[in-house]
């Protein structure tokens, strides 16, 4: 929501999840960047935007896609890790050519990760770095708790403004912070 605010459009997003119950399992990629996300991000940067009921819907259906997406990663069902094996193994045999796909737009597109994210999900850490992974991108450490939200936004100047992105962020956190607690009340009423 906050690149969206900050630039009108999402873009090829890496968030990591664990493998780690598989046997030399490390990470696979979640893509958040969803026809979810793109709709939620839309509605709440409209001048009239739809009433919190819907948006808090929206915001709903964005969690349970994300969630599933999650869960899809960490039982092997992402295809990232694959595609990147395939690809590494296409490059070392210099008898035969790369195949076409991994010189399609598309497939140099979704692997252009504009924002690229990792989650420190510890009491112990209070901040983190993580760097962009492309000239032009945002790296995004973060931490989530019961009660806070900490970030620690990154990028490589003058290709992209943080300062930019983090008031973005800010500003987005609070809509959502204030739909979520709009609807809550009115759940308890």
């Amino acid at each position: 929501m906050a690149f969206y605010r900050q630039t009108g459009k999402t873009v090829a997003t890496y968030e990591s999840s664990s493998t780690a119950a598989f046997r030399h399992g490390r990470t696979e990629t979640i893509r958040p960047a969803t026809v979810a996300t793109k709709k939620c991000s839309e509605a709440f940067s409209k001048k009239d935007r739809p009433s919190s009921n819907e948006l808090r819907a929206m915001i709903e259906e964005c969690s349970k896609v994300h969630q599933q997406l999650v869960k899809d990663s960490a039982l092997g069902q992402g295809f990232d890790r694959h595609l990147f094996a395939l690809r590494m193994l296409a490059e070392a045999n210099k008898e035969q050519k790369i195949p076409e796909m991994f010189q399609d737009p598309a497939f140099i597109s979704i692997n252009h990760n504009i924002m690229s994210t990792s989650t420190l999900s510890s009491q112990s850490i209070l901040i983190a770095g993580f760097g962009p992974v492309v000239q032009d991108g945002l790296g995004i450490g973060y931490n989530v708790d019961n009660d806070k939200i900490g970030a620690m936004i990154t990028s490589y100047p003058p290709l992209r403004d943080a300062s930019q992105f983090i008031d973005c962020l800010r500003s987005s956190l609070d809509d959502v912070h204030d739909v979520l607690s709009k609807t809550s009340k009115m759940e308890t009423k």
